[in-house]
């Protein structure tokens, strides 16, 4: 076996606490030995061959019949006293999962081997934009007030398990009891001794994302950048932006013309990550045009996936992965999150914004021809490159609106769409939309995309008859409505029977609706058929 130590610190001795964990633990020694003079594995009975390929790897094997003890704490405890008789300075415990990354061990040992701290804690909860500390109003809502470090130590992650002790501290574990809380005991003893405590960004293995050559965080391969619209969420827009994951290279913060503060916090959380983009409009142009924007300027920066999440928080950037997953395996182009399958999911919508919103979809349904799709006013999307290259981003609607206009323009050019599910997410934000006027204007929108589609897709780019089904059955049905309106006026002004008349409206209005439905189904089967790009 080729040993891969690669200096290592004999002042670091590294404590891995182990039980069945034989496929993992070989290389979590071999990787720790690059930065430890001494790894020590303390088996406790384990049932497999856990102890015997950590020694093959080369550490230093402890079983619990050794130091007369079982459990994780004992485990531990023995192998603390072990790395002290090595000599070492400093002792850091590690999980032998292998979700800790060893080229931590070094940074975890600094503060104990410089004599800063008695102990110091790998926080997860520090890295990334989760580590930048919260931007704060004073009380005057005038200046940007950081929060003081509290006069006591305060952990971020009391329950991490990656963690590096001293000699000192390591001589206070005995009184500590074994239980599933032993670290944040540990946390809560080592405060009331005065202990030196400090913590230290982490990331686990899984969380930590591929580089490419330019050292940009990809995605399952794919670089992808956040839209974040923004129009006055200065209160808001701090946790948006410390919440969209690190695998993300890109956020596009567009402030569309705030009244408020929201630019002086967005520049704020710029100061402290370089992939936070502030983009500011100098007149207000809607959030459509604020979207179109990031598009634009993810485009030029070559970025493989745009995602759109409103900078009011309401969008849980838990869910990304799923809106990119279905664009990374090719099975659509555009993503979009859907609330209103589950009435779990739309939990917290209130019954008048349900309304609208299904209204709204059966709308879309009909204007963008993707009849499957549901909660087309769903903000939470993502688009592929190639997509946003084909459809013309400069006559997207620039205000609320702008997705269902979206719809209509992939539709055109053929592009797949699929629903991802999620829960709405309610909080402090208070809605911009007003719905009395806003449903009116989105319908009008829709009935002139609705006649925009039908003349680029079925006439211009391609060619199917269901255009003549609608035109005639527009046409039949409106006659029908005026011979009914007519058959009235026959009736009760003129004094005539109304039979004759009558029985011709309905037949003809149902000849108008019957034909309708002929085009609204071959509509339905065009969807299903691959076409565009999946020719």
């Amino acid at each position: 076996m080729t040993d891969p130590v690669i200096n290592p610190d004999p002042k670091i001795a590294v404590v891995i606490p182990a039980k069945d964990n034989e496929l993992m633990i070989g290389s979590l020694v071999l990787l720790a030995r690059q930065y430890a003079g001494t790894v020590i594995v303390a088996d406790d009975s384990s049932k497999d061959r856990t102890a015997e390929v950590a020694e093959q790897a080369g550490a230093t094997v402890l079983h619990n019949s050794e130091y007369g003890g079982s459990g994780r704490v004992a485990a531990i405890l023995a192998g603390c006293r072990r790395a002290l008789e090595s000599g070492c300075t400093a002792v850091v415990l590690i999980d032998s999962s292998g979700r800790h990354l060893t080229r931590e061990i070094p940074h975890l040992a600094e503060p104990v081997l410089e004599g800063k701290a008695d102990l110091v804690i790998g926080s997860r909860n520090l890295a990334g934009r989760m580590g930048i500390p919260a931007y704060q109003f004073d009380e005057t809502g005038k200046a940007c007030a950081i929060p003081p470090k509290p006069a006591q130590f305060v952990a971020t992650d009391p329950g991490s398990t990656f963690r590096a002790l001293n000699a000192k501290a390591i001589a206070l574990l005995d009184v500590l009891p074994e239980s599933e809380s032993f670290e944040e005991a540990m946390n809560g003893l080592f405060t009331k001794r005065g202990f030196a405590m400090q913590e230290i960004a982490v990331t686990l293995r899984d969380q930590a994302p591929a580089k490419d050559a330019d050292n940009l965080p990809l995605y399952k391969g794919q670089k992808v950048a956040v839209v974040v619209p923004a129009y006055n969420e200065e209160l808001l827009i701090g946790d948006t932006l410390k919440n969209i994951p690190d695998f993300v290279c890109r956020v596009y913060v567009i402030n569309d013309c705030s009244k408020d503060r929201t630019q002086e916090v967005v520049e704020y959380y710029a100061s402290h990550d370089d992939s936070i983009v502030p983009i500011r409009h100098e007149v207000n142009k809607g959030v459509g045009a604020a979207i179109v924007t990031g598009y634009k300027r993810a485009l030029a920066e070559g970025m493989d996936i745009v995602a759109v999440m409103a900078g009011d928080d309401q969008m849980d950037p838990a869910f990304l992965p799923e809106l990119l997953d279905p664009i990374v395996a090719k099975k659509c182009d555009y993503t979009m999150g859907n609330r209103l399958i589950s009435p779990a999911f739309r939990k917290g919508m209130s019954k008048w914004r349900f309304i609208g919103n299904s209204t709204l979809t059966m709308l879309t349904k009909i204007a963008s021809g993707y009849w499957q799709m549901m909660d087309p006013q769903n903000g939470y999307t993502a688009i592929s490159a190639r997509a946003l290259e084909r459809i013309s981003l400069n006559d997207i609607y620039p205000r609320y609106g702008y997705c269902n206009d979206v719809l209509v323009r992939l539709n055109v050019v053929g592009f797949r769409v699929i629903n991802v599910p999620h829960p709405a997410r309610y909080g402090k934000e208070q809605s911009k939309i007003k719905y009395s006027s806003y449903i009116l204007k989105v319908s009008w929108l829709l009935l002139t995309d609705f006649l925009w589609r039908l003349k680029m897709k079925y006439f211009i780019i391609s060619f199917h008859p269901l255009v003549f089904f609608y035109i005639a059955g527009a046409f039949f049905s409106l006659a029908g409505v005026l011979g009914g309106l007519y058959s009235l006026h026959f009736k009760f002004i003129q004094g005539h029977p109304i039979f004759v008349p009558m029985t011709l409206s309905l037949l003809i209005f149902g000849f108008g609706i019957m034909m309708l439905f002929f085009a609204m189904f071959f509509d339905m089967q065009q969807e299903r058929m691959t076409n565009g790009w999946y020719a």
